[in-house]
């Protein structure tokens, strides 16, 4: 029992540092995704190493030693985003006279083989968004979502049949929307320059990488190489920006913390909550896949899980406010930074010419 507890806690601290580095395969990054999880089972045999073992051997202690590490890790990792550490929540001195009219969105993974159409329209028209941004939408989704378009001023449809179809809906005014495919053409993403109803420009973005498993990709180099490539993007725009989808990836991921980095966004969730919305069931292994990212010309008010639309996914909303005293410049990216982005970047696109 006592070395089958020391081999417990060196796996568990191996699944709790291993994709803080620059693995990329799905074997690894899985147990990003599931650190709340984790963290839960290593406390649960640490606290209970106290009561199972009386007989205080050096292995023992080496054991929670180690698993302690590992809690201590995890809890490093993960409590930037719990909603009483208000200190690591982004603190802006706002003046209300420079907020502009609040914008609201919807931002959900529709999962393309459910039918269960009439639940997303339902929440819709209840809630009536500014802005909906719907993934895995496909031809089907496409038509049924049609009896909301009267209620939006612009739109933009990607449908794809291969889970990644996108469909954008606002009501601001829309001064330029256009997709790209960063890595190939089975992944869109959406940019859309809009207007709030006070005249401050900012720039949406809506993206769907995909994701490691052992399903999809073996990788996050694909994930990895389009974050980055959408994080120079932003760099280069002279707005606010905002960017919303399934990241297939979590908040705290090397990757996304990197894709903060660049971008100089700010994840909306730091000091607010973790708000997990995959897997819908079973609750207790949710964990956050879409995700908001805004810049500091966007005061983010509101960021809640809305009820469940028959998909894998919750959907998310939000709602903020540009800033109309904001302005944004083109960033520089850090030599060093720039150097390993490229190098994501090529191995993507690698990973794409392999396949």
């Amino acid at each position: 029992m006592t070395e089958i507890l020391l081999v417990l806690s060196v796996l568990f601290l191996l699944m709790s540092v291993l994709p803080s580095f620059r693995i990329t395969h799905w074997s690894v990054k899985i147990f990003d995704y599931i650190r709340i999880q984790l963290l839960f089972i290593q406390l649960i045999v640490l606290i209970g190493s106290f009561f199972l073992f009386r007989d205080r051997s050096t292995l023992i202690y080496l054991s929670q030693l180690v698993l302690f590490i590992s809690v201590t890790y995890q809890l490093y990792i993960l409590l930037p985003y719990l909603p009483m550490s208000s200190i690591f929540k982004v603190k802006e001195s706002v003046n209300s006279d420079d907020m502009g009219k609040e914008i609201s969105i919807i931002s959900a993974n529709v999962l393309q083989k459910n039918k269960e159409y009439h639940k997303l329209i339902e929440l819709v028209i209840n809630i009536e968004p500014d802005i909906l941004l719907t993934t895995e939408t496909n031809e089907q989704w496409e038509e049924a979502l049609e009896e909301l378009e009267d209620d939006f001023s612009f739109n933009h449809k990607v449908a794809l049949e291969n889970r990644y179809g996108m469909h954008f809906y606002t009501k601001l005014k829309a001064i330029e929307i256009k997709e790209h495919f960063l890595l190939s053409d089975e992944t869109p993403s959406i940019e859309a320059h809009l207007e709030d109803d006070n005249g401050n420009r900012f720039v949406f973005w809506g993206i769907h990488p995909p994701p490691p498993s052992p399903t999809e990709k073996p990788t996050s180099k694909q994930n990895d190489a389009e974050l980055m490539k959408v994080a120079k993007m932003i760099t280069n725009t002279g707005y606010p920006s905002i960017v919303v989808g399934d990241f297939n990836d979590v908040c705290w991921s090397r990757s996304t913390k990197l894709f903060a980095k660049i971008s100089k966004l700010k994840d909306v969730r730091l000091g607010r909550g973790v708000f997990g919305t995959f897997p819908v069931k079973p609750g207790i292994f949710r964990f956050p896949l879409d995700l908001i990212f805004s810049s500091n010309g966007i005061k983010v008010i509101e960021i809640e899980k809305l009820s469940k639309i028959g998909s894998d996914h919750l959907p998310i909303f939000s709602k903020f406010s540009i800033l109309s005293s904001s302005h944004a410049t083109a960033k520089k990216i850090d030599p060093e930074k720039k150097e390993e982005i490229d190098e994501i970047i090529k191995e993507g696109h690698k990973a794409v010419e392999n396949e």
